[in-house]
């Protein structure tokens, strides 16, 4: 991860399963699958971090236990997992989106289980306050 005060983005993707996939086969899929697919060619390209957050039936009423009746349910995303790829410049992210194996594997693999209708994104600075424990900003 980048050092303090090194300027960082990210791009935040809020996934959503094929209607056809339960929500295990979602999960099993885009982490051994499709990331088995990006890794080599996200880590080649100089890219800071890739993570996913798979948000499950199990996981979903945690919020209620961290927030405690506090946070009205229609606040709660229903996003079926968060994926974040942090990179230190755009033109890092770009590389990797021109590269022909994202071209020819990756992108086309989002058909076999994302629902393109409902997935969202965002692109942000990213800033790192705490890692491993330990205060750094």
């Amino acid at each position: 991860m980048a050092t303090q005060g090194q300027k960082l983005f990210a791009i935040t993707i809020f996934g959503y399963k094929k209607e056809d996939m339960n929500k295990e086969e979602y999960h099993d899929y885009i982490s051994k699958t499709h990331a088995g697919h990006l890794k080599a060619l996200l880590a080649k390209n100089d890219i800071v971090s890739y993570t996913m957050q798979h948000n499950t039936t199990a996981t979903a009423s945690l919020i209620y236990q961290i927030y405690a009746g506090h946070l009205p349910a229609s606040n709660v995303s229903d996003a079926d997992a968060v994926i974040q790829i942090v990179f230190k410049d755009i033109a890092d992210y770009l590389r990797v989106r021109q590269d022909p194996h994202f071209i020819n594997v990756v992108n086309p693999d989002h058909g076999n289980f994302a629902d393109p209708k409902k997935t969202r994104m965002s692109v942000g600075s990213f800033e790192v306050h705490v890692r491993d424990g330990q205060v750094v900003s």
